[in-house]
């Protein structure tokens, strides 16, 4: 049965589900129905290259995922109907991003998606070689009205990895399903960077498959107007002495609303995990609305640690008025605490010269996010 067949098939998910409580699946479908299959205008323009412009090097290659690849890296589906949707929509179309084993890299990568039209999706497979170490920024762009990205992959035992998806689509909507397996001794970096798209829903879900593997997962979000900003993060610790840690910023102002939701699972036998969640989320307005709901499952005694928070709150006073008594304008210092509040993950997404380059992205649309 192909993907279409295998979509339509499915019940529509209600919002008794946890997943769709927020973000109900009507609101996010391309049409709106359920039932409907849109005819995708096809798959977003790729570019892939490093950060400063200079071609991919050697050990990196993105080509059309052929029926290995997608038996091979392609995970069992985590949620039938936002990642069966995309599969459908991209069939036929799928691409892999893969990294020889032991390549390692001194610039970021840079896979550029340009994504146009009325309905865009693209299924992107990662596979990641054993003790490769890089950094690698997915930007998301255009002026597509639904856009679905499925990203799927895994990343192989050693490797060190920074991996960044900068979400800067137009007024259209995004849809966004991860389903990344880490193998043993591996050390990721998973960043988000939120600031397009008037509707935006995810599910991102990690394993931690291999002994001693390990993530961090940060997001640095901002919205605004009526944008409605929803993110689910789910971790699942299956084996002995994993490490995973989930810190989430949101910068909220307008009318605008943003919800993130995380899970840390981990199952009996992962002996020596350890996890922790944090969400906080900076109200810039009466109007916008935060809603943060840290989760645990844990069937295993024998851990290091599995704790979670969020905390919601307005930008501060007394930082406000210190600028302002520095020469700071209202507007200014707003800014430099937004900036400061998002920094406290931008920072931790790689290394200085990704910083630099995600900070410069983000902070230009921080004086209308101030005002």
């Amino acid at each position: 049965m192909d993907s279409a067949a295998v979509y339509l098939a499915l019940p529509e998910p209600d919002r008794a589900q946890h997943l769709w409580r927020y973000t109900p699946w009507h609101r996010i479908h391309p049409t709106g129905k359920h039932a409907d299959l849109p005819e995708s205008t096809g798959p977003p323009t790729l570019s892939l290259s490093l950060l400063d412009g200079e071609a991919a090097p050697e050990g990196v290659t993105l080509t059309s995922a052929t029926p290995e690849d997608l038996a091979e890296l392609c995970g069992a589906p985590h949620d039938d109907v936002a990642s069966t949707l995309i599969r459908a929509l991209s069939e036929g179309q799928t691409v892999v991003l893969r990294v020889d084993r032991g390549t390692i890299l001194d610039q970021p990568l840079l896979l550029d998606v340009n994504a146009e039209g009325e309905v865009c999706s693209l299924h992107l497979l990662l596979d990641i070689g054993v003790m490769a170490e890089l950094e690698i920024v997915t930007s998301v762009t255009g002026d597509a009205d639904w856009f679905g990205i499925l990203r799927e992959g895994r990343i192989g035992a050693g490797a060190h990895l920074n991996d960044v998806v900068v979400n800067r689509l137009g007024a259209g909507q995004m849809l966004r399903v991860e389903g990344i397996s880490i193998d043993r001794d591996s050390q990721v970096l998973a960043g988000t960077v939120g600031a397009g798209a008037k509707r935006a829903k995810a599910d991102l879900r990690y394993e931690l498959v291999g002994p001693g593997a390990s993530i961090l997962v940060n997001g640095s979000m901002t919205s605004m107007g009526e944008q409605h900003n929803d993110h689910h993060i789910e971790i699942m610790h299956e084996a002995r002495e994993t490490f995973s840690r989930l810190a989430w910023h949101s910068a909220c102002g307008g009318k605008s609303r943003t919800v993130g939701t995380g899970m840390l699972r981990i199952v009996d036998g992962a002996k020596g995990s350890d996890a922790a969640q944090l969400f906080h989320n900076l109200l810039l307005s009466d109007h916008a609305e935060a809603d943060s709901i840290p989760e645990l499952e844990v069937l295993e005694n024998e851990v290091v640690g599995c704790g979670h928070g969020t905390a919601n709150g307005p930008i501060d006073e007394e930082q406000l008025f210190y600028l302002q008594s520095r020469g700071f304008s209202v507007t200014g210092a707003r800014a430099v605490l937004i900036n400061a509040f998002l920094n406290a993950t931008l920072s931790a997404m790689g290394s200085e010269t990704l910083h630099r380059w995600l900070n410069d992205l983000l902070s230009g649309g921080l004086t209308d996010l101030a005002m």
